[in-house]
């Protein structure tokens, strides 16, 4: 596993994402993603696992302080009487002392930002979180952050090879933050690329493993893939045995150009060109 470093802390470069798993099968998923390997595990209030990701984390023998938990603050909960109380309900829910890394999961246009961001570092500074950050927020977004003065430490975004993320990347980086790739294997549509499954070949691997590779390997780069199959889970983590020439890293970098942008709900803010 590679790690990023940020004020003391470190993030594994490849996490677990875990939109859509719920209820029972949540569970065996889990365990099985921390029997192969994995330490970072995504989730949010909105996706309604923080109960399942709780229980799991909870019962491993592994020691808290080599896992880390990111969870994030849905768009509803963004006004000063709800944004602490729902991160209280996420801890409880988690059964943990403390989340690993909180964000801003979507802005939210009916609510003044400013107000958002001081009850987000409130909540830092309370201990119910070490690090704090934003998603889906795009390059004006992050500037309105800047301007509040208050420091942030990463910020999650869609970013896979179909889709040019490269200012935004700019941006967060000059900011100080990591990036955390989200929807990093485009739902799955990197395995049936032909660039990426000659790529593969090459070096006897997928060409999902390729599509992530080329994430992790980035500076200030995590990717958080989804996955319910098992066999998936583990070849998604097996990332780390092998790297991409120059030249391969620049037929995939030809892949952006389609842009191709998968997730887009109406409360999203107006992206970046």
């Amino acid at each position: 596993m590679e790690y990023i470093k940020r004020e003391g802390e470190w993030i594994p470069k490849l996490g677990f994402g875990t939109f859509n798993l719920t209820g029972r099968q949540a569970l065996g998923i889990l365990e099985f993603a921390l029997d192969v390997g994995y330490r970072h595990f995504d989730t949010a209030q909105m996706y309604e696992n923080e109960d399942q990701i709780g229980k799991v984390i909870g019962n491993t023998s592994i020691p808290r302080e080599r896992l880390f938990v990111t969870t994030k603050v849905w768009h509803t909960n963004m006004s000063k009487d709800k944004f602490l109380p729902s991160v209280e309900n996420s801890l409880k829910s988690l059964k943990q002392d403390y989340i690993d890394l909180l964000l801003i999961h979507w802005p939210n246009k009916e609510i003044d930002l400013q107000e958002s961001l001081e009850q987000l570092a409130e909540a830092r500074e309370k201990g119910y979180c070490k690090l704090i950050g934003v998603s889906n927020f795009n390059i004006e977004l992050l500037e309105e952050v800047e301007r509040s003065g208050i420091k942030i430490h990463c910020n999650q975004f869609e970013n896979h090879v179909f889709l040019d993320q490269r200012a935004l990347l700019n941006k967060t980086r000059e900011m100080g933050c990591f990036a955390t790739a989200y929807a990093p294997i485009a739902k799955g549509q990197v395995a049936d690329e032909p660039i990426l499954q000659k790529i593969a070949r090459r070096h006897n691997v997928t060409a999902t493993q390729v599509a992530l590779r080329y994430l992790v390997e980035q500076e200030d780069v995590v990717a958080i893939p989804k996955s319910s199959q098992l066999i998936r889970i583990k070849q998604n983590f097996d990332v780390f045995n092998f790297h991409l020439e120059p030249e391969e890293i620049t037929e995939i970098e030809k892949l952006r150009s389609r842009n191709m942008r998968l997730i887009d709900p109406n409360f999203a803010p107006v992206w970046d060109k």
